[in-house]
């Protein structure tokens, strides 16, 4: 999105081209490949660099601020999500720790209504954790506040990854805030979300998916027979591309459910597994020319020396490159057949 041009802006470059700051920045945020992560961490030197411009003056604030919001959301603790949410106005309680404390100097909110942040935030990175550097008095966060703050950012978000594992939830507070209720759907109004990225415990709360999603990537083990996954992942016209982990106990009927459930034109499903687990389910069907659905295959790395356990491996393995913006773009291979398979075997055993 073309940041907006406020005359402060005009007037901080009054020697220098608006439009040669603007490439300069586009050329930091940017990436060789065009596949910008999701966010830059914290510790990126371009969100250190987006910041410190922040910083210059009064002029340049609006825009770096624009870029800042617009490519470097990331927050991966309880700090920093409580700190967004303080940003935003959103109330975090009188005795949280990230709660301004009676004269203590905040946001300038003048400026940053002159940045309208709201408008430029398209991509979002949340998996708040409870990490040693929050500090004992730092709360979990719980399921309201993510109700509340994508309320506030999901109609502009073009992407996310979303990890709702770390956050609290107990069955009292899901029984009273009743997130499955189409009222309290974060994904509802996300109608400019094309990209998502999540964890497989995103239907327990939240079963609609977003209307217009192109690109879905879940770390459950495929969609079993739930009825909820198979509909929130099978059920949008518009999806194109649907990643999963491979369930190593794959059948066959497993592959019927995906081209008898998806209702779109043509969607690739691709199976991240390692490799020696990648293997054709028992009876598969055949593959047609005018099949809607084409499943594939997608290795994760392994050394075989000291590394974590597969189902460990690839689910740190999917994050990453999710977050990365890395992992639609995967090199895969076409899954094969089972009468392939049974043309290889009849093949060897004739040798």
């Amino acid at each position: 999105m073309q940041p907006q041009l406020l005359p402060a802006v005009q007037r901080a470059f009054s020697t220098l081209p608006i439009e040669l700051f603007l490439n300069v920045l586009d050329q930091l945020v940017g990436t060789h490949d065009g596949c910008p992560p999701v966010a830059y961490a914290p510790s990126d030197s371009i969100t250190k660099a987006l910041r410190a411009l922040t910083l210059v003056s009064r002029g340049i604030y609006p825009i770096a601020s624009q870029y800042l919001y617009a490519n470097c959301l990331y927050l991966d603790s309880c700090t920093s999500y409580s700190q967004f949410r303080r940003t935003l106005g959103l109330h975090l309680g009188t005795y949280h720790p990230q709660s301004l404390r009676y004269g203590q100097a905040g946001l300038n909110e003048q400026l940053f209504a002159e940045a309208d942040i709201l408008r430029h935030i398209t991509s979002l990175f949340l998996s708040p954790q409870k990490t040693a550097a929050c500090g004992g008095a730092t709360p979990m966060v719980r399921l309201p506040q993510i109700i509340d703050l994508c309320e506030v950012v999901g109609p502009t978000l073009t992407r996310l990854a979303i990890d709702l594992q770390p956050i609290y939830a107990s069955t009292s507070e899901i029984e009273r805030v009743k997130p499955h209720s189409s009222e309290k759907s974060v994904f509802m109004a996300m109608h400019n979300l094309e990209d998502l990225v999540c964890s497989f415990d995103v239907t327990d709360y939240f079963p609609q998916p977003p209307p217009n999603l192109k690109r879905l990537a879940i770390t459950s083990q495929g969609t079993g027979t739930s009825d909820v996954l198979i509909k929130f992942c099978l059920g949008i016209q518009s999806l194109e591309v649907l990643f999963f982990l491979r369930d190593p106990e794959m059948e066959a009927a497993d592959v019927d459910t995906l081209f008898e459930h998806y209702e779109g034109e043509h969607l690739d499903v691709v199976l991240v597994d390692v490799n020696a687990n990648h293997c054709t389910p028992k009876g598969a069907r055949d593959w047609k020319p005018e099949d809607r659905v084409t499943v594939w295959e997608v290795d994760v790395p392994k050394s075989y020396y000291g590394d974590e356990g597969d189902l460990i491996l690839c689910d740190s393995w999917f994050w990453m490159q999710g977050v990365r913006g890395t992992l639609f773009t995967q090199e895969k291979r076409r899954m094969t057949s089972w009468s392939q398979v049974q043309a290889k075997m009849a093949a060897l055993q004739e040798l």
